[in-house]
């Protein structure tokens, strides 16, 4: 039993460490004057100033209208971009059609398209979730591609030869297949979604943890700057960690490595 505990113990430290290591750095180069601290607070300021600002309401509120708007704008791309990715896969003439604009898309900064979308969906929320559905649908979409292209053949072959339907195929052949690059270009695309709407926000709003960042840094107060930060961070890690766990239970028979 201790020897169960020492080794779960050991395992997080492991895998943690890096996180009071980098706070240590950053006390280290503030208390010692190598970095300005105004531009860079203590790790003790930021704290008071997160535990200050969670308890008031602002960060929880600001918080929650960024998650939320990532959350859906990811939830709309997984729902557009798993089914086309299996089109362009199963079927050469959807592939012809649109493998080249995704290919060619791909490396191109959607940020410059961020005006076309506030003129069609206004400023607001509605701009902000269409734009994150555009940036989500691309890694969703090419890595769901190559892993519906790359099912073996004979995989279907068998579950022909056994009389399947082409929806038992489906449901029981392609997409458990499919499943691991699935949740790949999910996991990829999630914190893209959560990048994106901080940045729009930033550009041009009212609430949502990009203003609130915006807001503090033309005040000069980058506790809060820092503050916000973390909690996009802690966001990001409890919302990947949350889809991990999805991918366990539904990729039961492949386990990732530690």
């Amino acid at each position: 039993m201790i020897a169960q505990i020492t080794s779960q113990a050991a395992n997080l430290i492991g895998r943690w460490y890096s996180i009071p290591l980098l706070l240590l750095i950053w006390q280290v180069a503030v208390g010692g004057g190598f970095v300005e601290s105004r531009l860079l607070p203590s790790p003790m300021q930021v704290w008071s100033v997160l535990v200050a600002e969670i308890a008031d309401g602002q960060l929880v509120y600001h918080g929650a209208v960024t998650i939320s708007r990532a959350l859906l704008g990811f939830a709309l791309a997984a729902a557009i971009g798993i089914p086309f990715a299996a089109a362009m896969a199963r079927s050469e003439t959807w592939r012809n059609l649109f493998e080249p604009i995704f290919f060619l898309g791909y490396p191109v900064p959607k940020i410059a398209l961020f005006p076309v979308f506030t003129y069609i969906f206004g400023i607001g929320t509605p701009s902000k979730i269409s734009f994150t559905v555009l940036e989500c649908l691309y890694p969703i979409v090419v890595t769901c591609y190559f892993g519906f292209r790359g099912i073996q053949t004979r995989l279907v072959w068998t579950a022909q030869n056994f009389g399947a339907s082409k929806a038992t195929i489906l449901r029981r052949v392609i997409l458990p297949a499919a499943l691991p690059s699935i949740f790949s270009g999910l996991r990829i695309a999630l914190p893209v979604a959560i990048i994106v709407v901080v940045i729009t926000e930033m550009i041009g709003d009212s609430i949502g943890l990009g203003y609130y960042i915006t807001i503090w840094s033309t005040r000069f107060s980058f506790s809060n700057v820092y503050a916000a930060i973390i909690v996009i961070g802690l966001c990001g890690l409890v919302l990947d960690q949350a889809l991990m766990l999805v991918r366990r239970r539904a990729v039961y028979w492949q386990r990732e490595t530690a």
